[in-house]
């Protein structure tokens, strides 16, 4: 019982003591020192200085290369192949009114005969007709009547000798015309799509012969955004320029054609508006004079790329594509602070953005856009000023190509 109690005390005087000295430690610790406290460091960043100025936009699209004319060539009259030109051939060049196919004339040379027998007893006939009714007209004189009968003058029987004059002359033009029709050609010159015929085939009236286009211009058909179309104006006055670009190989080969018209009608299942460029005499090789091939000629179905020659976008700012941040804003330096800006993007690449303000009230002064990446960008945080780049625009430029994208 005595130990029991004897071991309290013991075990109290030990926390005692213990507290005792944990005291003493924490009272006898020396004070910390004063330490100055660091901000973070200001970035430094770099900055361009550009001025709003008027930039022509080029919107690049694709699309594939056709004939503006381009028709199924039939037979007018029935008979068997005779002859057919070299050149009708897929891929052949032919002159226009140039005979392709040749048809036996036989029959229709026999029909010409014919006909022009029977125009000349048509001749005959009206002859005779015009004798008897002078006859008759002046025994009806003769006789001191002052009325005639028509049918004693005879006026209607010259009435239908007339008649069959003109469907004699009629007949004989139309033999002439099957006979023409022989010789199969075509209104333009043009280039065999596929043939469909050969020597010795029969063919009927309305026959499919080939099918032909003409060389003289090529189209190309452009769809566009609606975004793209209030940049893209038509005018038959000065036609827009359009740079269409194809790839042979290695390399790459440039035609200039004009934007000749706007379709009538927007797809229904894309939405895009669908421009028409127009290039002549583009389905043949580009020779020099030592017959060196300098340009190839394009094909129907190729695919090309084609440049637009949009409008002038006023009060627009040209700057890196690197610059456009998230959700279509930039970094500009204002007072030596980052400042948030929000911009519509009219068109971009991988190298420049083409951007207006959302604000167009601030749109006629100078923008210090910041180029640096920031890890950490906090909107009227401080900055500082590493360089400034500057770039002065001229009033226009028609420098500016770029493809409808969306930023980052």
């Amino acid at each position: 019982m005595l130990g029991t109690k004897k071991n309290r005390y013991l075990l109290t005087g030990v926390i005692v003591v213990g507290l005792f000295i944990t005291w003493l430690i924490a009272t006898s610790k020396p004070a910390p020192a004063a330490r100055p406290i660091r901000l973070p460091p200001v970035p430094i960043v770099d900055v361009l200085h550009i001025q709003p100025g008027s930039h022509r936009v080029w919107i690049e699209t694709q699309g594939l290369v056709r004939p503006k004319t381009q028709i199924e060539l039939v037979s007018q009259v029935t008979g068997r192949v005779e002859t057919i030109a070299e050149q009708f051939s897929a891929g052949g060049f032919f002159a226009a009114n140039e005979a392709l196919v040749s048809i036996e004339e036989s029959d229709y040379r026999i029909a010409v005969s014919q006909a022009g027998a029977q125009l000349a007893d048509a001749q005959q006939l009206l002859a005779t007709e015009k004798g008897r009714a002078r006859q008759a007209k002046r025994e009806w004189r003769d006789l001191g009547n002052s009325e005639a009968n028509d049918l004693f003058l005879r006026k209607p029987q010259l009435a239908s000798a007339k008649a069959k004059l003109l469907a004699a002359e009629a007949g004989l033009e139309k033999a002439e015309l099957d006979l023409s029709r022989t010789r199969v050609s075509a209104p333009f010159a043009g280039r065999v799509l596929s043939k469909r015929v050969d020597v010795g085939q029969f063919v009927s009236q309305g026959t499919p012969i080939a099918q032909i286009y003409s060389s003289d211009i090529a189209e190309v058909r452009l769809p566009l955004t609606a975004q793209q179309r209030q940049n893209v104006s038509v005018s038959g006055s000065q036609p827009s320029p359009v740079k269409l670009i194809a790839r042979y190989g290695n390399n790459e080969y440039e035609w200039d054609a004009v934007l000749a018209r706007l379709e009538g009608a927007i797809d229904s299942s894309s939405r895009q508006y669908y421009f028409v460029a127009s290039l002549p005499q583009a389905f043949s090789d580009h020779l020099d004079d030592a017959g060196i091939l300098q340009k190839p000629g394009l094909a129907v179905g190729q695919f090309v790329t084609a440049k637009i020659s949009g409008n002038y976008i006023d009060n627009s700012f040209l700057i890196p594509r690197s610059a456009l941040r998230q959700q279509q804003k930039i970094w500009v330096l204002d007072n030596n602070r980052l400042a948030y800006i929000d911009v519509v993007v009219i068109q971009s690449n991988d190298d420049t953005a083409l951007v207006q303000l959302a604000d167009m009230s601030k749109a006629k002064n100078s923008i210090a856009v910041i180029t640096t990446s920031l890890s950490l960008a906090l909107d009227g945080m401080a900055i500082r000023e590493r360089s400034i780049v500057l770039r002065d625009l001229p009033e226009k430029q028609d420098d500016v190509t770029a493809t409808q994208v969306s930023p980052e």
